[in-house]
């Protein structure tokens, strides 16, 4: 893998030049969830579809679908919804095909993560599910024989001095790659370019001649999949606060999906960018002391019971606040959230 990747600016054109490469008998590894390079995938499974000679496996977890409805009601449901959350959104067209039964003999799709319930009526997903754990996932990806990587990718810079980032999706390809760099067999890093990738520090970075192939076109501004989201409440804040105020600088967390994580997230990018209003909001060991007496008689600790009682104690933007919310002292003693003020 050295020099500037080929760089395509259509799917169809990344497919055959994999097929060019390659031959007949490709093995692709998609990422968990959100990394796939869903244009390509597609690309390469309706190429497997037209030519029955191309034997095609993939490997992958979590494949993320639209929702769909079995019902006159539920479509009165779910397509106003699929129609503003998911209309740019290119489905796999794999998981189509497993459903309707249409997957032809020469392909096969193993995944090894289920969302859960989707596919209990679907007996070729059954049959072909993987029960491995997460800390396998990548042994089994290599044990495959895997020699496509086909990742959705964020983009910094052009030319020689474009810099690639896996974003959310690192772990297992930055695990496997050098294990199939040194096997000496044909293998190729494929990257599909989204312009709302968030762009991540660190190792998730690789340079521009990391990738063999990139297809980098029209379709990079679609959007990404979404899961709708829960309203996030006064008492998911002042956990999200509490939560940022014991993280250490440079620490790394797995936050999960859902209006809590959401919390953290904004507590963290609070602390990050004004950790002086940060500070005013919770007494953590951010905080400069600033000399006040933590026993100060006008001050007393409740335990928070109910998300009324955040409400009246938390003074800052939450959700339906109390007026009369009272202020944070900064010599409270770290690692308690809240204290009420008389």
């Amino acid at each position: 893998m050295t020099g500037k990747p080929d760089q395509h600016q259509q799917a169809e054109s990344v497919a055959d030049r994999i097929i060019e490469r390659l031959g007949g008998r490709i093995v692709l590894a998609l990422p968990l969830g959100l990394g796939k390079a869903n244009l390509v995938a597609n690309a390469l499974f309706e190429r497997a579809v037209e030519d029955r000679a191309i034997d095609l496996d993939i490997f992958t977890a979590l494949t993320l679908e639209k929702p769909s409805w079995s019902s006159d009601m539920e479509r009165r449901f779910v397509e106003p919804l699929n129609e503003r959350l998911y209309s740019g959104y290119p489905g796999l067209a794999y998981a189509k095909a497993l459903r309707d039964g249409s997957l032809p003999e020469n392909i096969r799709v193993s995944e090894f993560f289920f969302v859960a319930g989707r596919w209990l009526s679907i007996e070729i997903a059954q049959q072909n599910y993987v029960s491995a754990n997460y800390t396998h996932a990548g042994r089994y990806v290599l044990d495959r024989g895997v020699n496509v990587v086909a990742q959705l990718v964020a983009k910094r810079g052009d030319g020689a001095d474009a810099k690639y980032n896996l974003s959310g999706n690192s772990d297992i390809t930055l695990d496997i790659l050098p294990v199939l760099k040194a096997r000496r067999k044909p293998i190729l890093l494929v990257g599909e370019v989204s312009s709302q990738l968030p762009f991540m520090p660190g190792e998730a970075v690789l340079p521009a001649s990391e990738f063999d192939l990139m297809l980098d076109g029209p379709d990079r501004d679609r959007p990404l999949f979404v899961v709708p989201r829960e309203p996030v409440s006064a008492a998911d804040h002042a956990i999200g606060i509490h939560a940022a105020s014991l993280v250490k600088d440079g620490g790394t967390l797995q936050i999960g999906i859902g209006s809590l994580g959401d919390a953290l997230t904004a507590a963290l990018i609070l602390r990050q960018r004004r950790s002086e209003l940060f500070c005013r909001r919770t007494a953590s060991p951010l905080a400069t002391q600033s000399g006040r007496n933590a026993g100060d008689g006008n001050l007393r600790n409740r335990p928070l019971r109910r998300q009324r009682d955040v409400r009246r104690r938390f003074h800052g933007p939450l959700p339906g606040r109390h007026s009369q919310a009272p202020r944070l002292r900064w010599g409270d003693p770290p690692f308690r959230l809240l204290r009420w003020q008389q």
